[in-house]
């Protein structure tokens, strides 16, 4: 994602608050793996821990 690639193409953009950890996983702005939950073949849900890091809280933040 971040270039590394034989075609070193770049999909993360800092500048929009796309970050990656030490361990190579997309972040949010707290710092905090994103979860990805593929729905169906066509739908995904990804999800933010939101401010308190704690998945499945009520601040978390979700698009589908």
């Amino acid at each position: 994602l971040n270039g590394q690639n034989p075609r070193q193409a770049n999909f993360i953009n800092p500048g929009a608050g796309m970050r990656i950890n030490g361990k190579g996983e997309l972040v949010d702005a707290w710092g905090t793996p994103y979860f990805f939950h593929q729905l169906s073949g066509t739908e995904m849900e990804i999800r933010s821990a939101g401010p308190d890091k704690t998945m499945w809280t009520s601040d978390d933040l979700v698009v589908k």
